[in-house]
């Protein structure tokens, strides 16, 4: 499948909207139904597929399939695929040349690379089945096979919403890497997360991707976050790409990667909230608490959805065709 482009925008939208007698008319609780995220990943770009995210959000998060593996030139397609099967972590900024801050929920033996995607089992990247795949404006939600965790991820204007969902009797575990390519961010210059307390983390990614080495030579593109768990981890630890550091003390985990260990009881939730930045830790937690102070997943789930029905309700058309309106209403979408 290919992307929508504007001329065909534009006819379309020209089209339906000089439609008229018996077709049928698009209520505003209706458009989201209308919206499918997926058409266009095979073969997308970084920043194409990002389902939680809100109508000109700067948090825009989405799975990753082959994020890890970088882009050498800086533009080819990387990210999500949907010819691919397994996902290696849950990411948070998704711009052209600007990608970084990965979770990914694990159980079993430990792991701080993502793997190939190739090779099952050589990292913390797990299988999933589409038919247990919702992406949908300001939400999306899979079921990691590999560890029966479900992952769900929504989002406000600037902070990301994480929800794992582990099965029963699970020595259960959160991964946070920061010091690894994602998308086009190109080599990572440096990068850092501690836990600052029992239940909030702070870090920082500096990335320099290919566009940035061309035009402008030793420049750097900075990520910063904020953020905290609804539940203190069990243990800590942190790890680089040569050492993993287990640690009790939870404000002692500091490095290129985070673990948060927890034993979990059957369908218990883990919920994370992340304030992002491009200026500072201190800017970034601010705006997790201007903006998801008191707001948990669901009512996050809810507004962005709520945000979304208001901006594709701006323009409503009339056809009989449930196709156009698919094609209409995701062209739409991408372009907000």
């Amino acid at each position: 499948m290919h992307n929508i482009s504007y001329m065909y925008m534009r006819k379309l939208l020209f089209g339906l909207l000089v439609l008229s007698g018996t077709l049928a008319r698009v209520s505003a609780q209706d458009l989201l139904s209308y919206v499918d995220p997926n058409i266009g990943t095979a073969h997308s770009r970084w920043f194409f597929y990002t389902p939680a995210a809100v109508p000109y959000g700067m948090a825009k998060l989405a799975p990753s399939t082959n994020g890890s593996y970088g882009n050498n030139q800086g533009w080819e397609a990387v990210g999500y695929d949907t010819r691919h099967n397994s996902i290696e972590g849950f990411v948070h900024f998704h711009e052209w040349q600007v990608g970084g801050v990965s979770f990914m929920p694990t159980s079993g033996a430990l792991k701080t690379v993502p793997g190939e995607l190739d090779k099952p089992g050589s990292g913390y990247r797990s299988g999933f089945d589409r038919k247990n795949e919702i992406a949908q404006p300001g939400y999306y939600s899979v079921l990691l096979d590999d560890f029966k965790i479900k992952a769900e991820l929504t989002a406000t204007q600037r902070v990301g919403f994480h929800r794992y969902t582990f099965p029963q009797g699970e020595q259960s575990r959160i991964v946070f890497s920061v010091g690894s390519v994602q998308g086009e961010s190109g080599p990572v210059r440096d990068a850092m997360v501690r836990m600052i307390d029992d239940t909030h983390f702070e870090g920082y990614v500096l990335t320099y991707p290919k566009y940035v080495k061309i035009y402008d030579e030793g420049g750097t593109v900075a990520m910063y976050f904020y953020g905290e768990v609804n539940k203190k981890p069990k243990e800590v630890g942190s790890f680089d790409k040569a050492n993993v550091n287990l640690k009790s003390n939870t404000a002692n985990g500091i490095g290129a990667g985070l673990l948060l260990d927890y034993q979990t009881k059957s369908q218990e939730s883990i919920e994370i909230k992340v304030g992002l930045s491009y200026t500072s830790i201190a800017n970034a937690k601010l705006n997790l608490q201007t903006e998801a102070t008191g707001l948990d997943f669901d009512k996050a789930k809810k507004a962005a959805q709520s945000h979304w029905q208001t901006e594709l309700g701006k323009l409503k058309v009339q056809t009989k065709n449930k196709k156009d309106l698919v094609k209409f209403y995701t062209g739409l979408y991408h372009a907000f």
